[in-house]
């Protein structure tokens, strides 16, 4: 596993603030290169769309505000990621 963003992710698009270090970005979808192939939609005002074919799983996260940047960022694709191994297991 990559422990860096890949050169076209840094250099075409801002990575979401909760993004682990392995965030890319390709062809419209966040790609969090993990073991599960995963991806994810990113919407302005905080939305989510985030499918993971390996764990079966599609989470919906709904979000209608821009946070302010004084405000510590919640590490979403971590915890979709932690609600899928847990499912799966």
């Amino acid at each position: 596993m990559s422990l860096t963003a890949t050169p076209a992710a840094s250099a075409s698009r801002p990575r979401p603030p909760e993004a682990p270090a392995t965030l890319s970005y390709h062809d419209l979808w966040w790609i969090p290169n993990d073991p599960y192939g995963s991806f994810m939609a990113s919407g302005i005002h905080g939305q989510r769309l985030f499918i993971s074919p390996a764990l079966d799983l599609v989470i919906v996260h709904y979000a209608s505000q821009i946070v302010s940047p004084a405000v510590p960022q919640v590490p979403l694709v971590q915890a979709f990621l932690g609600i899928g191994a847990h499912l799966c297991a």
